[in-house]
């Protein structure tokens, strides 16, 4: 029993770290001041079209600020004054670059290389940028994300939170080491993405993620966990014109789970993820999927192939942002396991949860790169088919699980982001043995590529 509600808790714990809240994208916050130099910026500029010193005051101002296409026209009317200005071609080739448009960004970064005496310090960020744009368009795009980190959990076993339990009908007491244990332990994961571009017109790519988790206890080694999972299937869109950002992607998947390293179970299966932007800024995410999970009898779960069978499930996601620094989200999941054999294990799953994820200007080292607060709840309600005569034959299992998340994501540049975070996990249910909490707190460290 203490295994499905570790595989659980780890789910959990992956999906904050893999997908988690709704990201925000990194992009300069700014601050009253900042707007408010900005607008006198801009009305200099008014006065003053032809000064170079007030354009590039002004183009300086709007990129701070978030405003590129304003300084992109600012820096633009500066070339028209006077083209001998290979550090302006080079700001506009960043600029583009930011913008997602390669082609033009690629034209000012290679004007700027081709003026003679160029400084060496442009000349160098000139290439740097360049190198990266021959990488994006490149049709073979690999990318990715490690995080390391250290973990604290008030009841690392997930134990119950009484000895009290139910056996066979009757109260018993539980061996002190199976109860509700705190510990230490340490956390990593990877994750890859791999986009292949198709070369076709609806934007066709074959994308695959790959995704490995491991947790270490200090003390409870039985709670150490790992798993593999590779998933890959072809993105494209459904309409063209007006619906051209609705995508699908059918895909299949294989993964593999260990507990106190020996296997848990295999899975494999596959599904289907539509997404849609449905308003200016509200956007849908809805995946629906199959697994079969294969447990095999090991030294350490000799009875571990009764808990054989099919997971189905399926999840909707929206995230709506609200400003340019406020993001909310809320989700939708729904699922159903049958054993093989186990039909006491048999369950159904729902589950709600909501959040937002909030962005701010650095308040320590004036960074330009914001911290990022995110907040999320989430509801669970599990019934299983039947009750199981070796807990209690009278009463079938109900559970209720609540989850909370807070972390403040901390970036020491565009790659490298320092996350600490806390939570908390509460299972109520009428039979003892499935009850319990678990406070976490976890810091460390991620780097993208």
């Amino acid at each position: 029993m203490l295994i499905w509600r570790r595989f659980g808790a780890v789910l959990t714990l992956l999906t904050g770290l893999a997908v988690g809240c709704p990201a925000m994208a990194q992009a300069p916050t700014s601050t009253p001041e900042q707007e408010k130099q900005y607008d006198a910026a801009f009305q200099e500029m008014l006065r003053k079209p032809a000064d170079l010193d007030v354009l590039f005051r002004f183009a300086t101002m709007a990129s701070q600020t978030g405003d590129l296409e304003g300084s992109i026209s600012a820096l633009e009317r500066m070339l028209l004054i006077n083209p001998a200005l290979p550090r302006v071609r080079l700001e506009l080739g960043v600029l583009y670059y930011r913008l997602g448009s390669y082609e033009v960004a690629h034209t000012y970064l290679d004007a700027a290389l081709k003026t003679p005496n160029l400084p060496a310090d442009v000349r160098s960020k000139a290439e740097q940028f360049l190198a990266d744009i021959e990488s994006k368009q490149n049709p073979s795009q690999f990318s990715g994300e490690v995080f390391f980190g250290w973990r604290f959990q008030s009841n690392a076993n997930l134990g119950p939170s009484t000895s009290n339990v139910r056996l066979f009908g009757q109260t018993a007491n539980l061996n002190q080491s199976s109860v509700g244990t705190p510990d230490w332990g340490m956390v990593g994961s990877l994750q890859l993405r791999h986009t292949y571009d198709l070369g076709q017109q609806d934007k066709a790519a074959m994308e695959t993620t790959f995704v490995a988790y491991g947790s270490r206890q200090f003390e409870l080694n039985t709670s150490n966990v790992a798993l593999l999972d590779l998933t890959t299937g072809p993105r494209f869109q459904v309409f063209s014109g007006i619906f051209s950002d609705v995508t699908l992607r059918p895909f299949i998947t294989v993964g593999e789970i260990w507990v106190n390293d020996a296997p848990y179970y295999g899975s494999y299966g596959g599904g289907i993820e539509a997404g849609i932007l449905l308003l200016d800024r509200l956007r849908n995410t809805t995946v629906l999927s199959w697994r079969r999970h294969n447990h095999p009898d090991t030294w350490f779960l000799p009875n571990n192939s009764l808990f054989r069978g099919t997971e189905y499930s399926g999840t909707t996601n929206f995230q709506y942002k609200l400003t340019d620094i406020v993001t909310l989200f809320a989700t939708g999941t729904a699922g159903r396991y049958e054993t093989d054999i186990a039909l006491w294990q048999n369950y159904e799953l729902w589950g709600i949860g909501g959040g937002m994820a909030f962005q701010f200007a650095d308040p320590l080292f004036k960074m330009p790169l914001p911290w990022t607060v995110a907040l999320s709840l989430t509801q669970q309600w599990w019934r299983y088919d039947a009750p199981d005569v070796q807990v209690d034959a009278t009463t079938i299992r109900r559970q209720t699980d609540t989850i909370l998340n807070l972390s403040v994501s901390i970036p020491f540049d565009a790659r490298t982001t320092l996350t600490i975070s806390g939570g908390r996990f509460e299972r109520s249910s009428p039979l003892p043995n499935y009850a319990f909490d678990n406070n976490n707190a976890m810091f460390g460290v991620s780097w993208r590529f």
